[in-house]
Parts: C-alpha cells; sequence; structure tokens
C-alpha cells in the first residue's frame, strides 16, 4: 500500500510529553496509509526505548544546535506523499480533520495545509496564543527545511488548506511560571510531572 502521510517527530528527554504527543497521533496511524519517523536527538535511554514502541523508523541523530539539519533527517527517510512534522512537546486533543482531509481524497486537491499551534504561556493553561502552522506539506525532491533555529520548510506551494486542528505547545512557557510551579507544585498537578521532564533535559 502506498504511503499517504508521513508524520516525522524530533524526540529529544521528555519522557511524559513523548508520550503523550505519540498517543495523540494513532488515530492518523490507523486511519491513513502513514509511517512515523522519529529522530531522537536526546541522550536519555528510556525516551529511545519509549520511540521504538512506537515505530521501528527510529533514527538516533547526535544534536548540533541544528534545527534543519535534524528535520532534513527526517523528510529524507520520508515515504509518503506527504509530509507532517512536529516536536515531543506538543500533542492533539483531536485529529478527525486531518484524517477526513486525506480520508475524503480532499488533499488531492492542496498541496500544503495549515493547523493551529496553541502557545501556551502558562503552565495551568489560561495564557496562550494561536498561530497558524505550516506543518504538513506535498513532499516534493526538492524539498527541505532551512534555518538552524525557527527553521523553515520550503518551498510553499498554493493552494493551501487552512485546518482548525489545533496542537497543543507547553514549549514557550516563561521561566517565571516555571520557578512558580516549583514552588507551589499542587496549584497545577497535570503539569507538574511534565514541567520536571523538560527542566532535566
Amino acid at each position: 500500500m502506498d504511503i499517504i502521510l508521513t508524520i516525522s517527530l524530533l524526540a529529544s528527554n521528555r519522557r511524559e510529553s513523548l508520550e503523550r504527543c505519540l498517543d495523540s497521533l494513532k488515530p492518523l496511524l490507523v486511519k491513513i496509509p502513514s509511517e512515523l519517523i522519529i529522530v531522537f536527538t536526546g541522550t536519555d535511554e528510556k525516551v529511545l526505548e519509549i520511540a521504538q514502541k512506537y515505530t521501528p523508523q527510529v533514527i538516533t541523530f547526535e544534536w548540533c544546535d541544528d534545527f534543519s539539519a535534524a528535520r532534513n533527517i527526517g523528510l529524507k527517510a520520508a515515504q509518503g506523499e506527504w509530509f507532517l512534522y512536529l516536536d515531543d512537546d506538543e500533542w492533539f486533543d483531536d485529529v478527525e480533520e486531518i484524517c477526513q482531509f486525506f480520508l475524503s481524497g480532499e488533499y488531492k486537491h492542496y498541496h500544503s495545509a495549515h493547523y493551529i499551534q496553541r502557545n501556551y504561556e502558562n503552565w495551568n493553561g489560561t495564557k496562550y496564543s494561536d498561530f497558524s502552522a505550516f506543518r504538513m506539506v506535498q513532499r516534493y525532491p526538492e524539498s527541505r527545511f532551512q534555518g538552524a533555529i525557527h527553521e523553515e520548510l520550503v518551498p510553499r506551494i498554493e493552494p493551501c488548506k487552512y485546518l482548525q486542528t489545533c496542537v497543543h505547545h507547553y514549549g514557550y512557557v516563561k521561566d517565571a511560571e516555571n520557578r512558580n510551579i516549583q514552588k507551589h507544585p499542587e496549584i497545577f498537578p497535570c503539569f507538574y510531572k511534565l514541567l520536571r521532564v523538560i527542566q532535566s533535559r
């Protein structure tokens, strides 16, 4: 069966958020002819073990302070007609809209797609900003990431589908909020374990 969608994930040393991220991708992997590629950039062997439970396609990459270099490893290994990428500190609540985009055949009328990235400013989720993220694209031989930081996938080819699917992202939480949780972990019980994992990187 031809692979329609490649999902490529960068995984560092975030144990708990990695599992939540990967679990949120399961409907895509079940409903759509797809593959999951995890590029492991960390040093935590437990994270590597978790990754290998979800896919046999785990690529170890020695971190070199270049996000595009790491992303391009996953892109080079991709076999899907389309390519979706994300990080291990992001997760979806619901991917049904993305599933239907492919299952209905609508994807054949587009070359790229955006979904919403919700960037949180605090760990209890009351402050955030939404960003239309260019994270899914029809894969071309010339497709590549550029830029060591805030990497960009090029080329961007129209037409583009704008999806309402939302991915939750806690990577931008301010240091001040982190310190507040350390002092008062009982306030945010569902995020305290995640904080400890991130700070252990």
